[in-house]
């Protein structure tokens, strides 16, 4: 008997069930019922695409916040408080838009989603 994690296995006899056992929870865990939540292709397809939309549209703008206020600190201009805030704030909607816009390409494509070509 041996402890394998938190399994504990016969060695001998039982070193095919554990790993029968785990590939069974392993295909569970990614078992995926295509538009389970969203009822049917055509509104994952409208859902996709709105997402990759306002993701890109909310980047560009954050991008054009952070680009102006970065311009003034180039040119030597003082920023005030609000203004470093926003360039926080900017950065993080740069990275959060950026995971928003390609959210499906990174999901692994054996989840059956639309337009997920990402690898386990």
């Amino acid at each position: 008997v041996r402890n394998v994690g938190r399994y504990r296995v016969r060695l001998a006899d039982k070193c095919c069930d554990f790993q029968e056992y785990i590939d069974t929870t392993y295909r569970t865990a990614m078992s995926y019922e295509p538009f389970s939540c969203l009822g049917s292709a055509r509104n994952e397809l409208i859902v996709e695409i709105f997402q990759k939309i306002s993701g890109f549209l909310s980047a560009l703008g954050s991008y054009f916040v952070v680009s102006d206020i970065a311009r003034k600190v180039w040119h030597g201009k003082a920023t005030d408080p609000y203004q470093r805030f926003m360039v926080g704030l900017s950065l993080y909607d740069i990275i959060f838009s950026s995971m928003f816009f390609l959210g499906a390409w990174l999901t692994p494509k054996e989840t059956g989603w639309l337009w997920a070509v990402g690898n386990t």
